[in-house]
Protein backbone atom coordinates (compact mmCIF):
# COMPACT_ATOMS: atom_id res chain seq x y z
CA UNK A 1 0.00 0.00 0.00
CA UNK A 2 1.25 3.46 -0.87
CA UNK A 3 1.98 5.55 2.18
CA UNK A 4 2.43 9.28 1.68
CA UNK A 5 4.28 9.51 4.99
CA UNK A 6 7.07 7.34 3.60
CA UNK A 7 7.04 8.53 -0.02
CA UNK A 8 7.61 12.11 -1.10
CA UNK A 9 5.84 12.91 -4.35
CA UNK A 10 7.47 15.57 -6.51
CA UNK A 11 5.72 17.53 -9.24
CA UNK A 12 7.73 19.01 -12.11
CA UNK A 13 6.62 21.28 -14.97
CA UNK A 14 8.25 22.08 -18.32
CA UNK A 15 6.98 25.36 -19.82
CA UNK A 16 7.82 24.76 -23.46
CA UNK A 17 7.08 26.82 -26.55
CA UNK A 18 5.05 24.05 -28.20
CA UNK A 19 3.90 21.99 -25.19
CA UNK A 20 3.44 22.44 -21.45
CA UNK A 21 4.39 19.15 -19.80
CA UNK A 22 4.12 17.93 -16.24
CA UNK A 23 4.88 14.81 -14.25
CA UNK A 24 4.57 13.38 -10.75
CA UNK A 25 7.44 11.20 -9.59
CA UNK A 26 9.34 9.70 -6.68
CA UNK A 27 12.93 8.70 -5.92
CA UNK A 28 14.16 5.56 -4.23
CA UNK A 29 16.89 5.26 -1.57
CA UNK A 30 19.61 5.31 -4.25
CA UNK A 31 18.07 8.46 -5.78
CA UNK A 32 16.90 6.63 -8.88
CA UNK A 33 13.83 8.33 -10.29
CA UNK A 34 10.46 7.06 -11.38
CA UNK A 35 7.72 9.02 -13.11
CA UNK A 36 4.31 7.83 -11.92
CA UNK A 37 2.20 9.90 -14.30
CA UNK A 38 2.74 12.33 -17.15
CA UNK A 39 0.48 14.89 -18.85
CA UNK A 40 0.84 17.58 -21.48
CA UNK A 41 -1.20 20.12 -23.43
CA UNK A 42 -0.54 22.56 -26.29
CA UNK A 43 1.35 25.59 -25.04
CA UNK A 44 -0.18 29.06 -25.00
CA UNK A 45 1.38 32.30 -23.79
CA UNK A 46 4.97 31.00 -24.08
CA UNK A 47 7.30 32.20 -26.82
CA UNK A 48 10.96 31.25 -27.21
CA UNK A 49 10.90 29.59 -23.81
CA UNK A 50 9.62 32.62 -21.86
CA UNK A 51 6.15 33.61 -20.70
CA UNK A 52 4.63 36.43 -22.73
CA UNK A 53 1.01 35.99 -21.59
CA UNK A 54 0.64 35.03 -17.93
CA UNK A 55 -3.08 34.27 -18.07
CA UNK A 56 -2.80 32.01 -21.12
CA UNK A 57 0.23 30.17 -19.71
CA UNK A 58 -1.49 29.79 -16.32
CA UNK A 59 -4.44 28.14 -18.05
CA UNK A 60 -2.11 25.53 -19.56
CA UNK A 61 -0.42 24.87 -16.22
CA UNK A 62 -3.80 24.62 -14.51
CA UNK A 63 -4.96 22.04 -17.06
CA UNK A 64 -1.82 19.92 -16.70
CA UNK A 65 -1.84 20.08 -12.89
CA UNK A 66 -5.53 19.13 -12.77
CA UNK A 67 -4.91 16.12 -14.99
CA UNK A 68 -1.90 15.08 -12.89
CA UNK A 69 -3.88 15.47 -9.69
CA UNK A 70 -6.64 13.23 -11.02
CA UNK A 71 -4.12 10.63 -12.15
CA UNK A 72 -2.16 10.56 -8.87
CA UNK A 73 -5.40 10.11 -6.90
CA UNK A 74 -6.28 7.11 -9.04
CA UNK A 75 -2.78 5.63 -8.65
CA UNK A 76 -2.64 6.06 -4.88
CA UNK A 77 -6.20 4.97 -4.14
CA UNK A 78 -6.14 1.98 -6.47
CA UNK A 79 -7.23 -1.24 -4.72
CA UNK A 80 -8.12 0.66 -1.54
CA UNK A 81 -11.41 0.32 0.27
CA UNK A 82 -13.66 3.36 0.27
CA UNK A 83 -12.93 3.94 3.95
CA UNK A 84 -9.18 4.01 3.31
CA UNK A 85 -9.22 6.31 0.32
CA UNK A 86 -7.70 9.74 0.65
CA UNK A 87 -7.72 12.84 -1.50
CA UNK A 88 -4.38 14.22 -2.63
CA UNK A 89 -3.82 17.76 -3.84
CA UNK A 90 -0.85 19.24 -5.71
CA UNK A 91 0.22 22.44 -3.97
CA UNK A 92 3.78 23.00 -5.29
CA UNK A 93 5.70 22.41 -8.51
CA UNK A 94 9.33 22.53 -9.65
CA UNK A 95 9.90 24.53 -12.84
CA UNK A 96 12.70 24.68 -15.41
CA UNK A 97 14.22 28.04 -16.39
CA UNK A 98 14.74 28.58 -20.09
CA UNK A 99 14.63 31.33 -22.69
CA UNK A 100 16.75 33.44 -24.99
CA UNK A 101 17.91 35.78 -22.19
CA UNK A 102 19.92 33.06 -20.38
CA UNK A 103 23.68 33.41 -20.83
CA UNK A 104 27.00 33.05 -18.97
CA UNK A 105 29.40 35.79 -17.85
CA UNK A 106 33.00 35.34 -16.70
CA UNK A 107 33.95 36.73 -13.31
CA UNK A 108 37.16 36.71 -11.25
CA UNK A 109 37.47 37.17 -7.49
CA UNK A 110 40.92 37.96 -6.07
CA UNK A 111 41.90 37.85 -2.41
CA UNK A 112 45.31 38.72 -0.92
CA UNK A 113 45.89 36.64 2.22
CA UNK A 114 48.95 38.49 3.63
CA UNK A 115 52.71 38.08 3.55
CA UNK A 116 52.72 34.65 5.18
CA UNK A 117 51.25 31.44 3.89
CA UNK A 118 47.63 30.90 4.89
CA UNK A 119 45.74 27.64 4.65
CA UNK A 120 42.82 27.69 2.19
CA UNK A 121 39.62 26.62 3.93
CA UNK A 122 36.14 25.78 2.68
CA UNK A 123 34.82 28.85 4.53
CA UNK A 124 37.15 31.06 2.49
CA UNK A 125 35.93 29.47 -0.75
CA UNK A 126 32.34 30.05 0.35
CA UNK A 127 33.13 33.73 0.93
CA UNK A 128 34.64 34.04 -2.55
CA UNK A 129 31.67 32.23 -4.06
CA UNK A 130 29.15 34.53 -2.34
CA UNK A 131 30.90 37.62 -3.70
CA UNK A 132 29.72 36.61 -7.18
CA UNK A 133 26.11 36.93 -6.08
CA UNK A 134 26.63 40.66 -5.49
CA UNK A 135 27.85 41.37 -9.03
CA UNK A 136 25.57 43.83 -10.82
CA UNK A 137 24.33 42.58 -14.18
CA UNK A 138 22.93 45.07 -16.69
CA UNK A 139 19.35 44.08 -17.53
CA UNK A 140 19.85 40.71 -15.87
CA UNK A 141 19.36 38.64 -12.74
CA UNK A 142 21.85 36.08 -11.44
CA UNK A 143 20.36 32.59 -11.68
CA UNK A 144 23.37 30.48 -10.70
CA UNK A 145 27.13 30.61 -10.14
CA UNK A 146 29.54 27.83 -11.16
CA UNK A 147 33.14 27.73 -9.88
CA UNK A 148 35.70 27.00 -12.61
CA UNK A 149 39.32 26.97 -11.31
CA UNK A 150 41.43 28.60 -8.61
CA UNK A 151 44.92 30.05 -8.76
CA UNK A 152 47.02 29.95 -5.61
CA UNK A 153 50.15 32.08 -6.03
CA UNK A 154 49.80 31.59 -9.81
CA UNK A 155 49.48 27.81 -9.51
CA UNK A 156 46.22 26.39 -10.87
CA UNK A 157 44.19 24.10 -8.59
CA UNK A 158 40.68 22.73 -8.99
CA UNK A 159 40.20 21.88 -5.31
CA UNK A 160 42.41 24.24 -3.27
CA UNK A 161 41.15 23.32 0.22
CA UNK A 162 44.16 22.60 2.45
CA UNK A 163 46.73 24.31 0.22
CA UNK A 164 48.94 27.12 1.55
CA UNK A 165 49.36 30.49 -0.17
CA UNK A 166 49.45 34.24 0.11
CA UNK A 167 47.02 34.99 -2.72
CA UNK A 168 44.03 33.20 -4.23
CA UNK A 169 42.06 33.96 -7.34
CA UNK A 170 38.76 32.27 -8.15
CA UNK A 171 37.32 32.03 -11.65
CA UNK A 172 33.56 31.69 -11.99
CA UNK A 173 30.79 31.49 -14.56
CA UNK A 174 27.79 33.60 -13.63
CA UNK A 175 24.61 32.36 -15.29
CA UNK A 176 22.09 35.15 -15.65
CA UNK A 177 18.77 35.85 -17.32
CA UNK A 178 16.05 38.44 -17.63
CA UNK A 179 14.94 40.03 -14.31
CA UNK A 180 11.33 39.14 -15.15
CA UNK A 181 12.06 35.48 -15.90
CA UNK A 182 11.38 34.11 -12.42
CA UNK A 183 8.76 36.73 -11.60
CA UNK A 184 6.58 35.83 -14.58
CA UNK A 185 6.86 32.11 -13.85
CA UNK A 186 5.95 32.63 -10.20
CA UNK A 187 2.90 34.74 -11.13
CA UNK A 188 1.88 32.12 -13.69
CA UNK A 189 2.14 29.21 -11.25
CA UNK A 190 0.31 31.11 -8.51
CA UNK A 191 -2.48 32.01 -10.89
CA UNK A 192 -2.76 28.33 -11.73
CA UNK A 193 -3.41 27.60 -8.04
CA UNK A 194 0.04 26.35 -6.94
CA UNK A 195 3.32 27.73 -5.66
CA UNK A 196 6.89 27.30 -6.92
CA UNK A 197 8.86 24.75 -4.89
CA UNK A 198 12.09 25.48 -6.74
CA UNK A 199 13.78 26.38 -10.00
CA UNK A 200 16.47 24.72 -12.07
CA UNK A 201 18.11 25.74 -15.33
CA UNK A 202 16.37 23.65 -17.99
CA UNK A 203 19.52 22.97 -20.10
CA UNK A 204 21.36 21.78 -16.98
CA UNK A 205 18.41 19.57 -16.02
CA UNK A 206 18.51 17.92 -19.46
CA UNK A 207 22.28 17.43 -19.18
CA UNK A 208 21.82 15.51 -15.92
CA UNK A 209 19.71 12.91 -17.69
CA UNK A 210 21.53 12.45 -21.01
CA UNK A 211 25.23 13.03 -20.25
CA UNK A 212 27.45 10.62 -18.34
CA UNK A 213 30.15 11.70 -15.88
CA UNK A 214 32.78 10.37 -18.29
CA UNK A 215 31.47 12.55 -21.12
CA UNK A 216 31.48 15.62 -18.88
CA UNK A 217 35.06 14.94 -17.84
CA UNK A 218 36.43 14.32 -21.33
CA UNK A 219 34.65 17.30 -22.87
CA UNK A 220 31.15 17.28 -24.31
CA UNK A 221 28.59 19.66 -25.80
CA UNK A 222 24.85 19.15 -25.38
CA UNK A 223 22.58 20.78 -27.97
CA UNK A 224 18.86 20.72 -27.18
CA UNK A 225 16.80 21.50 -30.30
CA UNK A 226 13.48 22.75 -28.94
CA UNK A 227 10.55 24.29 -30.77
CA UNK A 228 11.22 27.93 -29.87
CA UNK A 229 14.86 27.86 -28.72
CA UNK A 230 18.05 25.84 -29.11
CA UNK A 231 20.14 25.59 -25.94
CA UNK A 232 23.86 24.78 -25.81
CA UNK A 233 25.73 23.49 -22.77
CA UNK A 234 29.47 22.67 -22.73
CA UNK A 235 31.18 20.54 -20.06
CA UNK A 236 34.89 19.93 -19.57
CA UNK A 237 36.71 18.27 -16.66
CA UNK A 238 33.32 17.62 -15.09
CA UNK A 239 32.44 21.33 -14.85
CA UNK A 240 29.85 23.39 -16.72
CA UNK A 241 31.92 25.77 -18.86
CA UNK A 242 29.39 27.46 -21.12
CA UNK A 243 25.62 27.87 -21.40
CA UNK A 244 23.72 29.86 -24.01
CA UNK A 245 20.36 29.86 -25.75
CA UNK A 246 19.79 30.55 -29.46
CA UNK A 247 16.45 32.42 -29.86
CA UNK A 248 14.92 30.08 -32.44
CA UNK A 249 14.36 26.38 -32.88
CA UNK A 250 12.68 23.89 -35.18
CA UNK A 251 9.43 25.91 -35.24
CA UNK A 252 10.99 28.30 -37.78
CA UNK A 253 11.06 25.41 -40.27
CA UNK A 254 7.38 24.68 -39.60
CA UNK A 255 6.52 28.35 -40.18
CA UNK A 256 8.55 28.42 -43.42
CA UNK A 257 6.52 25.51 -44.74
CA UNK A 258 3.27 27.11 -43.55
CA UNK A 259 4.18 30.19 -45.61
CA UNK A 260 3.53 27.97 -48.63
CA UNK A 261 -0.13 27.99 -47.46
CA UNK A 262 0.17 24.56 -45.85
CA UNK A 263 -1.87 23.76 -42.73
CA UNK A 264 0.19 23.54 -39.54
CA UNK A 265 -0.48 19.81 -38.98
CA UNK A 266 0.85 18.97 -42.46
CA UNK A 267 3.73 21.43 -42.11
CA UNK A 268 4.93 19.62 -38.98
CA UNK A 269 4.85 16.25 -40.75
CA UNK A 270 6.58 17.59 -43.85
CA UNK A 271 9.27 19.16 -41.68
CA UNK A 272 10.26 15.74 -40.35
CA UNK A 273 9.77 13.85 -43.65
CA UNK A 274 10.53 16.37 -46.39
CA UNK A 275 14.21 15.50 -46.86
CA UNK A 276 13.36 11.80 -46.79
CA UNK A 277 10.82 12.29 -49.58
CA UNK A 278 13.49 13.89 -51.78
CA UNK A 279 15.89 11.05 -50.98
CA UNK A 280 13.36 8.32 -51.88
CA UNK A 281 11.83 9.99 -54.93
CA UNK A 282 14.13 12.81 -56.15
CA UNK A 283 12.54 15.88 -57.68
CA UNK A 284 9.02 14.49 -57.47
CA UNK A 285 5.85 16.52 -57.09
CA UNK A 286 2.98 15.82 -54.76
CA UNK A 287 -0.20 17.52 -53.63
CA UNK A 288 -1.08 18.78 -50.16
CA UNK A 289 -4.67 19.58 -49.09
CA UNK A 290 -4.92 23.23 -48.06
CA UNK A 291 -8.70 23.67 -47.98
CA UNK A 292 -11.72 21.47 -48.49
CA UNK A 293 -11.73 22.09 -52.25
CA UNK A 294 -8.14 23.19 -52.88
CA UNK A 295 -4.82 21.36 -53.12
CA UNK A 296 -1.26 22.64 -53.33
CA UNK A 297 1.37 21.06 -55.57
CA UNK A 298 4.87 20.99 -54.01
CA UNK A 299 8.18 19.87 -55.44
CA UNK A 300 10.14 17.57 -53.09
CA UNK A 301 13.49 19.16 -53.97
CA UNK A 302 12.15 22.63 -53.28
CA UNK A 303 10.74 21.48 -49.92
CA UNK A 304 14.03 19.81 -48.97
CA UNK A 305 15.95 22.98 -49.84
CA UNK A 306 13.75 25.02 -47.46
CA UNK A 307 14.26 22.56 -44.60
CA UNK A 308 18.01 22.14 -45.08
CA UNK A 309 18.62 25.89 -45.42
CA UNK A 310 17.04 26.47 -42.01
CA UNK A 311 18.95 23.57 -40.47
CA UNK A 312 22.19 25.09 -41.75
CA UNK A 313 21.21 28.45 -40.26
CA UNK A 314 20.51 26.93 -36.85
CA UNK A 315 23.77 24.97 -36.93
CA UNK A 316 25.69 28.15 -37.83
CA UNK A 317 24.36 29.79 -34.67
CA UNK A 318 25.17 26.70 -32.59
CA UNK A 319 28.73 26.61 -33.91
CA UNK A 320 29.24 30.32 -33.12
CA UNK A 321 28.17 29.66 -29.54
CA UNK A 322 30.56 26.71 -29.28
CA UNK A 323 33.38 28.96 -30.54
CA UNK A 324 32.49 31.52 -27.86
CA UNK A 325 33.12 28.88 -25.22
CA UNK A 326 36.79 28.70 -26.39
CA UNK A 327 36.59 24.95 -25.80
CA UNK A 328 36.07 23.55 -29.29
CA UNK A 329 39.44 21.74 -29.10
CA UNK A 330 38.29 20.00 -25.91
CA UNK A 331 34.88 18.89 -27.22
CA UNK A 332 35.17 15.19 -28.00
CA UNK A 333 31.49 14.52 -28.55
CA UNK A 334 28.25 16.35 -29.28
CA UNK A 335 24.96 15.05 -27.90
CA UNK A 336 21.76 16.23 -29.56
CA UNK A 337 18.31 15.98 -28.03
CA UNK A 338 14.89 17.62 -28.19
CA UNK A 339 12.13 17.00 -30.72
CA UNK A 340 14.01 19.09 -33.29
CA UNK A 341 16.87 16.57 -33.23
CA UNK A 342 14.62 14.16 -35.16
CA UNK A 343 15.08 16.27 -38.30
CA UNK A 344 16.42 14.26 -41.21
CA UNK A 345 20.19 14.58 -41.74
CA UNK A 346 20.65 16.84 -38.69
CA UNK A 347 23.03 14.36 -37.03
CA UNK A 348 25.12 14.01 -40.19
CA UNK A 349 25.28 17.78 -40.73
CA UNK A 350 26.34 18.30 -37.11
CA UNK A 351 29.15 15.75 -37.48
CA UNK A 352 30.44 17.53 -40.60
CA UNK A 353 30.28 20.94 -38.89
CA UNK A 354 31.98 19.93 -35.61
CA UNK A 355 34.26 17.14 -36.81
CA UNK A 356 33.41 14.94 -33.81
CA UNK A 357 31.03 12.08 -33.10
CA UNK A 358 27.38 12.99 -32.58
CA UNK A 359 24.85 10.85 -30.77
CA UNK A 360 21.21 11.26 -29.78
CA UNK A 361 20.66 11.94 -26.09
CA UNK A 362 18.54 9.55 -24.04
CA UNK A 363 18.60 9.03 -20.26
CA UNK A 364 21.90 7.44 -19.17
CA UNK A 365 21.04 6.68 -15.56
CA UNK A 366 18.97 3.97 -13.93
CA UNK A 367 15.22 4.49 -13.58
CA UNK A 368 13.63 3.15 -10.44
CA UNK A 369 11.18 0.28 -10.80
CA UNK A 370 9.81 -0.14 -7.32
CA UNK A 371 7.45 -3.06 -6.80
CA UNK A 372 5.16 -0.82 -4.81
CA UNK A 373 4.09 1.07 -7.96
CA UNK A 374 4.53 -1.48 -10.75
CA UNK A 375 0.83 -2.35 -11.00
CA UNK A 376 -0.36 1.21 -10.36
CA UNK A 377 1.31 3.37 -13.03
CA UNK A 378 1.09 3.16 -16.82
CA UNK A 379 4.46 4.93 -17.36
CA UNK A 380 7.12 2.32 -18.13
CA UNK A 381 10.92 2.80 -18.08
CA UNK A 382 11.11 2.28 -21.85
CA UNK A 383 8.97 5.38 -22.38
CA UNK A 384 11.50 7.53 -20.54
CA UNK A 385 13.78 7.47 -23.58
CA UNK A 386 11.44 9.89 -25.31
CA UNK A 387 12.61 13.48 -25.56
CA UNK A 388 9.47 14.72 -23.79
CA UNK A 389 10.75 13.37 -20.47
CA UNK A 390 14.37 14.57 -20.40
CA UNK A 391 13.85 17.92 -18.69
CA UNK A 392 11.20 16.53 -16.34
CA UNK A 393 13.54 13.74 -15.22
CA UNK A 394 16.32 16.24 -14.60
CA UNK A 395 14.02 18.44 -12.51
CA UNK A 396 12.90 15.36 -10.58
CA UNK A 397 16.48 14.43 -9.68
CA UNK A 398 17.01 17.75 -7.86
CA UNK A 399 13.60 17.95 -6.16
CA UNK A 400 13.79 17.70 -2.37
CA UNK A 401 10.47 19.11 -1.13
CA UNK A 402 7.21 17.15 -1.20
CA UNK A 403 4.69 18.75 -3.55
CA UNK A 404 1.56 16.69 -2.81
CA UNK A 405 -0.49 16.89 0.36
CA UNK A 406 -3.55 15.08 1.70
CA UNK A 407 -6.92 16.70 2.26
CA UNK A 408 -8.82 15.38 5.27
CA UNK A 409 -12.00 13.76 3.97
CA UNK A 410 -13.94 10.72 5.12
CA UNK A 411 -14.57 9.41 1.62
CA UNK A 412 -13.30 10.46 -1.76
CA UNK A 413 -14.99 9.76 -5.04
CA UNK A 414 -12.34 8.40 -7.37
CA UNK A 415 -11.67 11.08 -10.01
CA UNK A 416 -11.70 10.29 -13.68
CA UNK A 417 -8.38 10.87 -15.49
CA UNK A 418 -9.89 12.50 -18.55
CA UNK A 419 -9.44 15.88 -20.08
CA UNK A 420 -12.19 18.44 -19.37
CA UNK A 421 -15.23 18.00 -21.57
CA UNK A 422 -15.63 20.45 -24.41
CA UNK A 423 -18.43 22.99 -24.28
CA UNK A 424 -21.77 21.94 -25.75
CA UNK A 425 -22.00 22.53 -29.47
CA UNK A 426 -25.43 22.89 -31.02
CA UNK A 427 -26.60 19.90 -32.95
CA UNK A 428 -27.39 20.04 -36.67
CA UNK A 429 -31.07 20.33 -35.98
CA UNK A 430 -30.48 23.12 -33.46
CA UNK A 431 -28.20 25.14 -35.72
CA UNK A 432 -30.19 24.69 -38.95
CA UNK A 433 -26.97 24.08 -40.87
CA UNK A 434 -26.83 20.29 -40.78
CA UNK A 435 -26.32 19.51 -44.45
CA UNK A 436 -23.72 22.22 -45.08
CA UNK A 437 -21.74 21.38 -41.95
CA UNK A 438 -21.73 17.62 -42.71
CA UNK A 439 -20.53 18.29 -46.24
CA UNK A 440 -17.61 20.39 -44.93
CA UNK A 441 -16.61 17.74 -42.39
CA UNK A 442 -16.68 14.99 -45.01
CA UNK A 443 -14.50 17.00 -47.40
CA UNK A 444 -12.03 17.80 -44.62
CA UNK A 445 -11.80 14.13 -43.66
CA UNK A 446 -11.26 13.07 -47.27
CA UNK A 447 -8.38 15.53 -47.85
CA UNK A 448 -6.72 14.41 -44.61
CA UNK A 449 -7.02 10.74 -45.62
CA UNK A 450 -5.53 11.46 -49.05
CA UNK A 451 -2.43 13.05 -47.49
CA UNK A 452 -1.97 10.18 -45.04
CA UNK A 453 -2.30 7.66 -47.91
CA UNK A 454 0.34 9.52 -49.92
CA UNK A 455 2.89 9.46 -47.08
CA UNK A 456 2.25 5.76 -46.47
CA UNK A 457 2.49 4.89 -50.17
CA UNK A 458 5.88 6.60 -50.34
CA UNK A 459 6.90 4.60 -47.24
CA UNK A 460 7.91 7.85 -45.47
Amino acid sequence: MIDLENDDFYVVVDLGTSKVRGAVGIRDKEDNAEILCFEQCPSKGVKRGVIVNIEAAAGCVREVVTLLQNRINIIINKNRNDDDKQKFVIEKVYVGLNGQSIRTIDNHVLRNLGNKDVEITSDLLTTLFDENKNVKIDDGEILDVVAQEFNIDDEEEFNPVGYLGTRIEGRYKIICGSPSLKTNIENCIQRAGCSVAGYQLAPVAVAKTVLSDEEKNLGCALVDFGAGTTSIVVYYKGILRHLSVVPFGSDVITKDIMDLKVLDKWAEKLKLRGSAMEELTPNCEFEIPVMADKRLRINSRFLASIIEARIDEILDCVWKQLEKSHLTVHINEVVITGNGSRLRFLKEKMEIRTGVDVREGTPTWKVANTEKYQDKTDVKPAQLNKYDYNQLLGLLLDANEACVKTVAEQQVVEPVAQRPEKKHVKSDSESGQGSLWNMFKNLKQKTGDLMEDFLEDKNI
